[in-house]
């Protein structure tokens, strides 16, 4: 494997839609590659977040930690909601998906995870964009692996501190606040596992949230 290398196929879009699919489960769209951006124009947009996704496959590895980014806007706020999964009717999350909040301005997302369940070689990347009428546009998308020191800084000088919501772990957890140089500043958020999807608080200070699972006397 080479350094930096995206791990998601086509991620910049530069071979139009290959390896990409669109599933309209109870909705309609239509998605457009154009300049290396896709442009999602909602149809029906159906009920549920799920009801309309775009997504791809993602070869995972257990105990590797991995930084996930996408640059993204919509033509109104909106949200969308981005999962990285087991690919099955059972909700199994990898990345703590994130339900992010989308400006009419391109705006960089990013985030980093720890895979922690066993390897998969065919993850499922998920942006699931049902449930709201407003079209949004997506491009420059990638998964690395965090081991490269520079693209650790980069990510960390880039986080956006308040990126909308997490989906907490099954397992005990908490929300902790790092400084940029590894220091723990608070812990604003616990919980005993399996709430779902819950908001990041705002902070102005400098740094990064992590959700961490915890065992008692940690």
């Amino acid at each position: 494997m080479k350094k930096n290398q995206n791990l998601i196929e086509n991620g910049n879009f530069s071979k139009g839609l290959k390896a990409w699919r669109v599933e309209s489960l109870k909705g309609k769209l239509n998605a457009v590659e154009k300049k290396k951006e896709v442009n999602f124009e909602i149809i029906e947009p159906g009920k549920e977040s799920w009801s309309l996704k775009f997504c791809n496959e993602v070869s995972l590895l257990e105990g590797e930690s991995y930084i996930f980014e996408m640059k993204a806007k919509a033509d109104a706020p909106r949200t969308l909601n981005v999962n990285i999964k087991r690919n099955c009717k059972d909700y199994v999350p990898y990345a703590n998906g994130r339900m992010v909040d989308l400006s009419t301005d391109w705006q960089d997302y990013s985030w980093k995870f720890t895979m922690k369940q066993p390897d998969d070689a065919a993850a499922l990347l998920s942006f699931d964009m049902g449930g709201n009428t407003v079209s949004w546009r997506l491009k420059e998308v990638s998964l690395k692996l965090a081991t490269d020191d520079s693209l650790d800084r980069n990510f960390k000088d880039r986080i956006q501190k308040n990126s909308g919501y997490f989906n907490a772990p099954n397992e005990p957890w908490e929300l902790r606040f790092y400084s940029l140089d590894g220091k723990l500043l608070k812990v604003f958020d616990k919980g005993k596992g399996g709430e779902g999807m819950r908001a990041y608080p705002r902070e102005d200070r400098s740094g990064v949230f992590v959700v961490k699972e915890v065992v008692a006397g940690a």
